[in-house]
């Protein structure tokens, strides 16, 4: 049994009141003396519950406007589609807490451990604002923080982000700026990862190494592929459009695209390291999976994509880095995107007309008519002034 008096704020200074607290204490402690016997080194039980600390953050410097002109044309994307897009992970809050599945599937996706801060995303531009900031990103693991190499995003398990089981293959997108290369607590930083059973005999992952190698990873079937860019391509501070699209079509091929570049490949013929348990077959954003302490990504983070039985092509690539939203060929700035677009209005303006004159009704073009068959008739009220202008 336990008594609080948590509910109130705070103690006024009223005499009676702080009677009455102190009261309470005197008898929590003497309900709860019996049970310190029992305790290894008699602590004190003083509460039956967890203190939450909690924090509000008013971001007042990230302000956007957007002007419509009501001439710009606007198409509505092609996904969603509720088909080939699994998940999409989109930077726009903060907390540890859950994020939305833009996708529409409404994966479960936890903010673990993280307060990520919101950042100016400059100067990346979605083309959905014509004034103030042009995008915004979570800034994830910085450092001199409670929780930096903790943050990380994770997407529950379910068959929809799978490798398993595919028989046309799988496209991953990551929108992201780097601020660290430098392995990370002996791994090398991780966009994502993810393991689809506990030896993995399919799994997927994404790297970073210290010299900005793009390392992409598949395993579907207990058979591997593990592809590198040939050369650097990954600096710090920089925002990157990267896709990693897997075709299992006859041998499986791999690709990475780097801002709308189909990268040349090479092998790579070092260590997987898939996460330390095996246990859990969750989706992990900026980290190398559940129970392993390094490969924490220190950057930003914009959007997250997942296409299941879709191997983008670089066509829908050069599409997707020109108007930064969709597979489909729209420009840029005319996807249609609720709250940002307005409905394209052309009018059609007729001229003062000139042709009701007395020139072309005259007296002899409205006078005599013929009836079929009979006699004719003479018509005498249009006359050359009463069609004048």
């Amino acid at each position: 049994m336990s008594f609080s008096t948590r509910s109130i704020r705070e103690i006024p200074g009223e005499p009676s009141a702080k009677f009455a607290d102190e009261i309470s204490k005197r008898l929590s402690r003497f309900l709860t003396k019996d049970q310190l016997d029992f305790l290894d080194n008699k602590e004190d039980i003083y509460t039956d519950g967890q203190d939450v600390d909690e924090v509000v953050r008013f971001h007042d410097e990230l302000l956007s406007t957007k002007t419509f002109d009501f001439v710009t044309k606007y198409y509505p994307p092609g996904e969603p589609d509720l088909d080939k897009l699994k998940l999409w992970v989109r930077a726009r809050n903060t907390g540890s807490n859950n994020a939305t599945d833009w996708s529409g599937y409404d994966n479960e996706c936890l903010m673990v451990r993280s307060e990520p801060i919101l950042m100016d995303g400059s100067p990346f531009d979605y083309g959905i604002h014509t004034g103030g900031v042009k995008s915004i990103c979570q800034r994830f693991n910085a450092p001199n923080r409670d929780t930096t190499n903790l943050e990380h995003y994770k997407i529950t398990d379910n068959a929809r982000l799978q490798v398993s089981g595919i028989s046309t293959g799988i496209s991953y997108f990551i929108r992201f700026r780097i601020l660290d290369l430098a392995a990370q607590d002996g791994l090398e930083r991780t966009l994502f990862e993810k393991i689809d059973d506990s030896t993995p005999n399919n799994a997927a992952m994404l790297k970073v190494s210290v010299d900005g190698r793009l390392k992409g990873v598949v395993k579907q079937g207990g058979s591997t592929l593990a592809m590198q860019t040939a050369a650097g391509t990954i600096a710090v501070n920089t925002v990157y459009e990267v896709w990693l699209t897997y075709d299992v079509t006859g041998s499986p091929t791999m690709h990475i695209y780097v801002n709308n570049v189909d990268k040349t490949l090479t092998t790579d013929a070092g260590a997987v390291n898939w996460q330390a348990n095996l246990t859990n077959h969750d989706l992990f954003l900026f980290r190398r999976g559940f129970d392993t302490t390094g490969g924490y990504v220190y950057g930003d983070f914009y959007d997250f994509e997942l296409f299941r039985e879709k191997v983008v092509s670089a066509t829908e690539v050069s599409h997707h880095f020109t108007n930064k939203w969709t597979l489909s060929d729209i420009a840029f700035g005319q996807v249609m995107i609720a709250g940002y677009w307005a409905t394209y209005h052309s009018s059609i303006i007729i001229p003062p007309t000139t042709s009701y004159n007395s020139l072309s009704y005259t007296a002899t073009s409205y006078t005599t008519y013929s009836i079929v068959g009979g006699a004719s008739f003479t018509i005498t009220s249009f006359t050359s002034t009463s069609f004048d202008t």
